[in-house]
């Protein structure tokens, strides 16, 4: 995969109001990306820092980043042969797959063909972490997380829990999880869907377990310490994709980073993410971690910074 491009830029920020509503749109809605925009799996030129990061975390614990819970062989079949369908379908001379097989077939330049069977494989070729939502009997749960470059949460704290539960610590959701049961039921029969969300760090690494790994100064990992002068926007693009043949959706996080630098070099961009960190409650800034040094944070970013 030589000659990746460079990675989609996304700017949820700028509206200019920090808020916490799905916002789902329709996957393909043009945010200036390019035929990127339509893509459910993006590679971009971070594609082997991404992958290498996710080694590094299967390598320090897999029983930290890879959870099941419930997830049903079915489900499992049909979220694998969904995403492999789809990967062949976007990126043919890299992979192939037929429906009917249980493998999807990857080029490299190292191996021309390695055969990838399931959900834990697939993952490690992508940028993105993969999530799986079940339901049955009026029930929902995630019943499937893979997820090595987290934003500060832990997935041993979210699997096999309902869509109510997993996002009840977020201030300000409550009014979405009022109706959480209609909302899971558009992910598993609608869509596909594209969201953002999006926070600021003091690093661009992808992984940000809240558990830094042996060796790791905790505070340095956490990646919120502005004290050093240097910012980035980290946006996360979710792509979600119903199975309503298997009463399932499939959630994917692909990470990317905005470097402080582009932002200070652009007022609109930079007053618009002053506008939303100062729209967010006591709570929020609690929440994204930016209220321990809200101050030099807020010193980034002002004109003369």
């Amino acid at each position: 995969m030589n000659g990746l491009s460079e990675p989609a830029k996304y700017t949820p920020w700028t509206k200019g109001v920090y808020d916490v509503s799905p916002s789902l749109k329709a996957l393909g809605t043009d945010y200036g990306n390019g035929a990127a925009d339509a893509r459910w799996f993006q590679f971009d030129s971070r594609r082997e820092e991404f992958l290498a990061s996710k080694h590094r975390a299967i390598a320090e614990n897999p029983d930290k980043y890879v959870f099941r819970a419930g997830l049903t062989g079915d489900v499992e079949r049909a979220a694998f042969k969904e995403m492999a369908f789809r990967l062949s379908v976007e990126y043919p001379q890299d992979f192939g797959f037929e429906f009917g097989s249980d493998g999807l077939k990857v080029a490299t330049e190292t191996d021309p063909v390695t055969v990838l069977g399931g959900l834990d494989e697939l993952a490690m070729v992508v940028q993105e972490d993969i999530c799986v939502v079940s339901t049955s009997e009026g029930k929902d749960w995630l019943s499937y997380l893979h997820i090595c470059s987290p934003s500060h949460w832990r997935a041993s704290e979210k699997i096999g829990k309902p869509f109510f539960d997993v996002h009840e610590v977020i201030p300000g959701f409550d009014k979405v999880n009022r109706v959480a049961g209609s909302l899971v039921e558009a992910m598993v029969q609608k869509g596909p869907f594209v969201r953002f969300v999006w926070g600021v760090e003091s690093d661009d690494r992808p992984n940000h377990h809240p558990d830094a790994p042996y060796g790791h100064d905790p505070r340095d990992w956490d990646g919120r310490d502005f004290s050093k002068g240097r910012f980035w926007v980290r946006s996360e693009r979710q792509v979600i994709w119903g199975l309503p043949e298997v009463g399932a959706a499939l959630f994917t996080i692909k990470v990317s980073h905005m470097p402080g630098s582009e932002v200070l070099d652009s007022p609109y961009l930079r007053d618009s993410l002053v506008a939303s960190l100062e729209s967010m409650s006591p709570e929020s800034r609690k929440y994204k971690g930016l209220a321990r040094d809200w101050g030099n944070l807020m010193r980034l970013l002002a004109p003369e910074a």
